[in-house]
């Protein structure tokens, strides 16, 4: 078939806004159970997470009715919602964060919240040595009086608790038993095979569990946790996954050396003992942002985990002869979600040519099931293939990107002019981007759009040292990197350096708002859920797991002023020029309205009208769930695109 040409950002697609915001979301916690394979399924028809299961035979159906959603509020972006073993499974309840039995009518085993003072949620369960209580990550924040806001660490506790499957904790608080505690935050706790051991993680204001965390080992006496003390960590080290292999022994990963390698805790001596057993220049661990998230599972035949320098992979490692062996060939990125049972292990994996989908893996065999089919998709020659590529900046650093390209299987662009380009700015900051197939991209791509995202300095696949380029340059080097990709694509041919334009959310969403301030590059941004004030994203201005997160971007708000000023991009709203969308949930508790509201206002007292559509939606906090929302927002994008892009 002859392609008509036709200009970029113009070309006719098949791929609507509605039809990208009704798409299943991406599965997340797999668990094997048995013979079968169960996972969490987002829905934004309903904006909630259902609970589903394959059986042997391959049927896929839930496994609680429409009414019982899945999932807790654990440091805001939640935690393992659920434990299912082939006697016994439990999940937190999403409408009101109780924890419930898996029975023909769900049945709760915690207490409901005295209305208006606290707020409870439960995650990371797992089954008590006795088999008669599940032992939990209990969070419980004391409400404020109303109408005020102050800050969420001192009304904030956490704690590890036990509670009776029996159910007698649904109506008497008090049956509810705490075996342990010792920090702020806690996640991934592990009970060693005997029942003699807990291991935790946990760490402390002001830093981030990226920055230090400890790995707490603590004896159990009749069902509490004794004397726990760190075995791993701290001083600068960052663990973030530990599993037992053993009654002695535990395999972590940590990163004193640089990057989040696996190490071999050893117990049984007087002093415990921590080797590195597989050292390599790549992350195979990852950023907690969610309670209980894993890179690796100990199975019967070694260890499984993600190991990654840019595209990942999924391997088998023999802790008796060190060999190491691929898996699941085909996929090339892996969630933070890996669980396995005896020889079998489940992951959610997702390629540049594949959706994320559910995974379970025997070992024995390497037979590699997929647990959900591929859905048909009537218009896949539209969608892009997303490409790998680098760049390099000041100080030798490379800064990773994947260029999604324009892709129509009915029009190509003038071969004398480059398509229009948005660079889009990933959140966390201390997160990454992947290759993974997005229908989302497609939208713009189909239409004669490239599309770069940015795995800027900050983000997380590339080490420690490359972590830290953000510390304290939050705002800048950012920016700078994704200023760097846009330059790269149009040295290339492979972007219009006149009609460039930048997106993002929640982090993104302040390296736009700064791009537009502080460059004068892009021709436009779409800003997301924004920070726009950092001198005011802190204690109280936010939710309790980043409240202290400022002082590793930007610096101390009390010694660090004047650098807080020349970064924020409210202090320079005066200095954008280029059109823009403000888009913002008005129930986000990370990202307050105020912060959008602000920007918007300043800007539109200096230049009005440039904010060209400043869009709240009730119902919504940070990231949008209503498939509605999402299908007006993608609109807006392509309308501003169009009128300023060309289109």
């Amino acid at each position: 078939m002859t392609k008509v040409e036709h200009p970029y950002g113009t070309w006719p697609s098949p791929i609507t806004p509605e039809e990208v915001a009704a798409l299943p979301g991406t599965p997340q916690w797999p668990t094997v159970v048995g013979d079968e394979t169960w996972w969490c399924a987002p829905d934004p028809a309903t904006a909630t997470v259902g609970l589903m299961r394959r059986t042997p035979d391959g049927a896929v159906r839930p496994v609680l009715g429409a009414d019982w959603p899945v999932g807790n509020k654990a440091i805001g972006y939640g935690g393992r919602p659920y434990l299912a073993t082939p006697a016994v499974a439990v999940f937190s309840c999403s409408r009101d964060q109780r924890l419930y039995l898996v029975a023909d009518e769900p049945r709760p085993l915690t207490p409901a919240d005295p209305e208006g003072v606290t707020r409870t949620n439960y995650s990371d369960p797992i089954l008590d040595p006795t088999g008669t209580e599940v032992w939990v990550i209990r969070e419980t924040l004391r409400l404020d009086a109303e109408g005020e806001l102050t800050d969420p660490a001192p009304r904030t506790t956490r704690e590890i608790v036990a509670v009776p499957l029996s159910g007698a904790g649904a109506e008497d608080p008090d049956a509810l038993r705490v075996v342990g505690r010792s920090h702020h935050f806690l996640s991934t706790i592990r009970l060693s095979p005997d029942g003699n051991r807990l291991s935790w993680l946990g760490w402390d204001h002001p830093v981030m569990p990226w920055e230090t965390t400890d790995l707490m080992v603590a004896a159990i006496a009749d069902g509490v946790a004794v004397a726990p003390a760190r075995v791993l960590g701290g001083d600068d080290v960052s663990v973030c996954q530990a599993e037992w292999a053993d009654a002695d022994t535990l395999y972590a990963l940590a990163d004193p050396d640089g990057w989040w390698n696996l190490f071999r805790v050893d117990l049984a001596a007087d002093k415990p003992a921590a080797t590195c057993v597989l050292p390599i220049e790549a992350e195979c661990g990852h950023a907690v942002w969610r309670v209980g998230s894993t890179s690796f599972a100990v199975t019967d035949a070694g260890i499984v985990l993600r190991r990654s320098l840019g595209e990942e992979a999924l391997i088998l490692w023999d802790p008796d002869t060190g060999a190491v062996s691929d898996l699941a060939l085909e996929w090339n990125e892996f969630a933070t979600s890996v669980a396995a049972t005896g020889g079998t292990v489940a992951v959610i994996a997702s390629s540049p040519t594949e959706p994320s989908t559910p995974l379970r893996i025997d070992l024995g065999t390497r037979d590699t099931v997929r647990c959900l089919d591929r859905p048909a998709y009537p218009h896949e020659a539209w969608v892009s293939v997303p490409q790998r590529r680098h760049v390099q900046v000041d100080g030798g650093w490379q800064v990773p990107y994947i260029y999604h390209p324009p892709t129509n299987p009915e029009y190509r662009g003038p071969s004398d002019t480059p398509p229009p380009l948005l660079v889009d700015v990933h959140g966390g900051p201390t997160s990454s981007t992947t290759t993974s197939r997005s229908l989302s991209f497609a939208l713009f791509t189909s239409r004669g759009y490239a599309v770069a995202s940015v795995d800027y300095g900050g983000s997380t696949g590339y080490g420690r040292a490359y972590r830290d380029r953000l510390r304290h340059t939050w705002g800048i080097t950012d920016v700078d990197d994704s200023v760097a990709v846009a330059r790269a694509l149009a040295v290339a041919g492979l972007a219009d350096p006149a009609h460039t334009a930048v997106r993002g959310g929640s982090a993104g969403g302040w390296a736009t708002l700064a791009a537009l301030a502080h460059s004068d590059y892009f021709a436009c941004g779409t800003v997301y859920f924004p920070i726009s004030d950092p001198a005011t994203w802190f204690d109280e201005q936010t939710h309790d797991f980043e409240s202290r997160y400022i002082h590793y971007l930007v610096g101390d708000p009390e010694k660090d002023a004047e650098h807080f000023a020349r970064v924020s991009p409210l202090a320079h709203a005066a200095e954008i020029t280029a059109p823009f969308l403000m888009l913002q949930g008005l129930d986000d508790v990370i990202c307050r309205p105020d912060q959008a509201r602000r920007l918007v206002e300043a800007v539109e007292e200096v230049r009005p009208g440039l904010c060209r559509a400043h869009l709240e939606f009730p119902g919504e906090g940070h990231g949008f769930r209503k498939d509605e929302t999402m299908a007006v927002c993608l609109q807006a994008e392509l309308d501003l695109y169009a009128s300023v892009l060309g289109g």
